[in-house]
């Protein structure tokens, strides 16, 4: 086998001092052509799992999630059947109360962890929880009831039915606080993953500066692996190691880059490698590391950008001529595209007939009474692949205050984009700052989701020169429908930054599903009545 083009000394852990150049090259050795390979003994991959990697806290973390679901599974039984008494007949007639309810609860948590709601990193990963315990509360109703039919069991509607319903609401109210308790707790530093950073030097200082302010994610930075991208390797070392001063919450080690990274890791007791740069993900170098990794129980992960394929299926056709790697985004096929629009009319009928007496009416004649002028507001917008459609709203500003974009932008040293927005804007009338605190000026717009022009949940509609700026992944928010809702309203709103926005706006693209669209429109709710990043 050949030898590796990582160093090969001894990396024990160590402090880096400011050297010269030829010794820091021999020391953290160089990234050469990609035919070298990372040599790897059997011994090497014999020493990994029996060694576990996994903190002590998320053991702990993880029983009480069950726990947690377990409970609530317990309480929308006796909800649903207190609230039925009868069927507490029915049911004891078959057998046990009690039997029944252990049945259930392991249904519901199998469910749970077939759908991935135990995964390692799903809890903090913003509303994607919330859809995965719908998918779990329809998996446990399908599959009670397939065992209740097929074994013939005299059993409640109630309890096969309306009891995983229940409980999957109830679950996400539990996983709401579990998360606000996670989160609370890694901002003081805790329920962490050790996490040692590689790449380039440029690469490590972001990221250290991304998670000395990001506690999303749970990586505690404990190491450093810079890899050699330049001739100026030298200085940038000199410079991450004065730099170490700012990132004192973390006390970051330096480690060389060389074939015994994993035994280094394994050693501090890390969980996770976290690659930036320098290092291709399709590279011999990063397939042999993977290995090591794996044999250790040690996680891989890697910065990606937002045009990654992440959110694709991917299919391995394996040839005898050449192995190939398709991806696709089967949530885009007909069958799905039918699905949502069967619920995007069911949503906007009930809406438009629930609404419209109690809601629609009062705020027309509102607006008609403040200043005698038209009460919607009807603009050109840009829809699916660039069509424009007529887009309506309650009218919250003065008559033609679309005119003064430019004029307003300019004075308020403001850019005249997408997201220009003021948040004391003087063209908004009295009744209008409340619609849009609640976003009730939107009401109008389940019209244009009925029409076909808008769906219930998307990326916000634009107009025609916002469209003409957008990058070229950002242009494919225009491959769907745009929304009433979506995760930039769940997000923040207007607080968010233009990278932001464009982020969350690909990432609903390419991680679609009905139940997402379900969770957004939960979470919509209560952003209307908390009103924030709504100006």
């Amino acid at each position: 086998m050949q030898e590796s083009s990582f160093s090969t000394e001894d990396s024990t852990t160590r402090t880096i001092e400011p050297e010269a150049g030829n010794d820091a090259r021999k020391r953290y050795g160089r990234v050469r052509d990609r035919s070298a390979r990372l040599s790897i003994s059997l011994s090497d991959l014999s020493h990994g799992r029996h060694q576990s990697q996994i903190p002590r806290w998320r053991y702990m973390y993880l029983a009480s999630l069950v726990a947690q679901d377990v409970l609530a599974m317990l309480l929308s039984l006796w909800f649903c059947l207190l609230v039925k008494s009868d069927s507490y007949i029915t049911l004891t007639d078959s057998f046990s109360f009690w039997a029944f309810a252990l049945f259930q609860c392991l249904i519901w948590v199998l469910s749970l962890l077939g759908a991935g709601a135990y995964r390692r990193h799903i809890m903090t990963d913003g509303y994607r929880i919330y859809a995965i315990i719908l998918n779990a509360g329809v998996i446990t109703v399908v599959v009670t009831g397939y065992l209740v039919y097929m074994f013939q069991l005299e059993l409640p509607r109630t309890a096969v039915i309306e009891a995983p319903t229940v409980a999957a609401f109830v679950e996400i109210l539990g996983r709401w606080c579990s998360r606000k308790v996670l989160l609370r707790l890694r901002t003081k530093n805790l329920c962490k993953y050790d996490t040692v950073i590689m790449g380039s030097v440029d690469g490590i200082l972001e990221s250290l500066h991304m998670l000395d302010t990001c506690n999303t994610l749970g990586y505690r930075p404990v190491a450093v692996c810079p890899v050699e991208t330049n001739a100026n390797f030298t200085q940038d070392i000199s410079a991450l190691s004065v730099s170490k001063l700012i990132f004192s919450k973390f006390p970051v080690k330096i480690l060389p880059f060389s074939n015994s990274i994993a035994d280094d890791m394994q050693s501090m007791k890390s969980q996770i490698l976290l690659v930036t740069d320098a290092v291709s993900r399709d590279s011999e170098h990063m397939r042999a590391l993977s290995l090591l990794l794996e044999s250790r129980s040690i996680e891989l992960a890697f910065t990606v950008s937002v045009a990654d394929v992440g959110g694709h299926r991917l299919h391995l056709r394996d040839t005898m001529q050449q192995n190939v790697l398709t991806a696709s985004l089967p949530q885009y096929s007909f069958f799905a595209a039918m699905i949502k629009r069967t619920f995007d009319v069911m949503v906007s009928s009930f809406a438009l007939l629930v609404l419209c007496p109690f809601v629609m009416l009062p705020i027309a004649l509102m607006i008609k009474h403040e200043d005698k002028g038209p009460i919607f507001y009807c603009q050109e917008r840009i829809g699916k692949n660039g069509k424009p459609f007529k887009f309506y709203k309650f009218r919250s500003m003065q008559r033609n205050a679309d005119q003064l974009d430019k004029m307003l932008a300019e004075e308020y040293g403001q850019e005249y984009g997408a997201l220009f927005k003021l948040k004391d804007d003087p063209r908004v009338t009295a009744i209008g700052k409340v619609l849009r605190k609640y976003s009730l000026d939107e009401i109008p717009q389940f019209y244009n989701v009925l029409k076909g022009d808008m769906s219930i949940v998307g990326p916000r509609p634009q107009r025609q020169y916002e469209v003409d700026k957008y990058s070229k992944l950002y242009s494919t928010r225009l491959l769907v429908k745009p929304g009433i809702t979506g995760p930039w309203q769940i997000s923040g709103r207007s607080n968010l930054s233009q990278e932001q926005a464009e982020q969350l706006d690909v990432s609903y693209i390419e991680n679609w599903s009905i139940t997402s669209d379900v969770v957004i429109m939960l979470k919509t709710g209560v952003v209307m009545f908390r009103g924030v990043g709504a100006y």
